[in-house]
């Protein structure tokens, strides 16, 4: 009798012990977790380049245990607008947009009121818009052009001429990526101490692989001479090849250089269609866009874990804008 009362008197103490110093952790409950709200992805439109970083996005987004709301705005910037509108009433917490006017970035900010943003790919015509609460992500452009502009160089290094007639083929105009592509080809040009005479207007393709086409296909019709051609993207340098093949031409023969390191870009780099591409290192753009939405969306600092390397302007640091190194793709990986 007298051990079986002890028994439950040590009983008694050790359960109260176990109560008072938490002991039996297995059954309590876990720190509650911040609600986590949809991520929205609103495209500007669809191409190869930007459904690559869409499905780089979503793994990143998926990494992190958000769901990834996707639109497609088909190039309307109206259209894109009223997306993020949308977006925001079915509980987004966090946009992401590659802008289909890199004018409106002061009109989306305005829709998110108080949700961050992060632009993607697309800088905005005015930088001044970005903030702690709606930052920037994409590539350096100009760097990716100069690429294009070595590649050609050596490929016409010890030329007697120091003349090059150059086609070149331009994505949408008035976007900073059209005009830096495009202005650091030349300068890489330039820089090899080659003289870059334009063979013909720059055709405006809108980043379409059939336009390109259709505008290659007026400039051999014309008798256009040429020696290179220069694209903004992939998808354009590939219409250009189509055209030249087309017309019974052999487009190895011809120096061609484009952007995105696409599929497409790689097989004809592969087949010797193509001279070069310029990969603008989308894992890296996705996983530093991710983090910053998820960053904006659970409060916390926009740049908090993300080591993708902020711009420079002049020797400047610019706080809200993030750029990945871009690196010329010569051979199939």
């Amino acid at each position: 009798m007298k051990t079986n009362g002890l028994f439950q008197i040590l009983s008694g103490i050790l359960a109260s012990a176990l109560l008072l110093t938490g002991c039996g952790v297995s059954n309590a409950p876990a720190a509650p977790q911040a609600e986590r709200k949809p991520l929205a992805l609103l495209l500007a439109e669809e191409d190869a380049f930007l459904l690559d970083l869409k499905r780089s996005i979503e793994a990143e987004a998926a990494a992190a245990g958000y769901e990834l709301l996707s639109y497609n705005a088909g190039g309307d910037a109206e259209t894109q607008l009223l997306q993020a509108q949308k977006a925001l009433a079915e509980g987004a917490g966090a946009l992401i947009v590659t802008l289909a006017d890199d004018k409106a970035g002061e009109k989306i900010a305005e829709i998110a009121s108080g949700a961050g943003v992060v632009l993607l790919n697309r800088a905005p015509a005015d930088r001044r818009i970005l903030h702690d609460h709606m930052v920037f992500v994409g590539c350096e452009e100009t760097r990716s052009g100069i690429l294009q502009g070595e590649a050609l160089a050596s490929c016409f290094a010890g030329r007697e001429a120091p003349e090059i007639r150059y086609l070149l083929f331009q994505g949408t105009p008035g976007l900073e990526s059209t005009e830096k592509r495009a202005d650091g080809a030349i300068q890489g040009l330039f820089d090899a101490g080659l003289t870059a005479v334009a063979a013909a207007e720059f055709q405006t393709c809108d980043f379409s692989r059939d336009r390109a086409y259709h505008a290659m296909r007026r400039l051999l019709a014309e008798g256009i001479e040429y020696d290179c051609i220069i694209a903004n993207n992939d998808a354009m340098a590939l219409g250009a090849i189509d055209a030249i093949e087309e017309a019974g031409l052999d487009a190895s023969q011809t120096p061609i250089v484009g952007i995105d390191a696409s599929a497409d870009g790689i097989d004809a780099l592969s087949q010797g269609k193509l001279l070069m591409t310029v990969d603008p290192n989308a894992p890296e753009q996705a996983s530093a866009t991710a983090a910053a939405a998820v960053n904006l969306e659970q409060g916390r600092a926009f740049d908090e874990g993300i080591h993708t390397p902020k711009a420079t302007v002049g020797g400047n640091v610019q706080p809200y804008m993030f750029v990945a190194e871009p690196r010329a793709v010569t051979e199939r990986p």
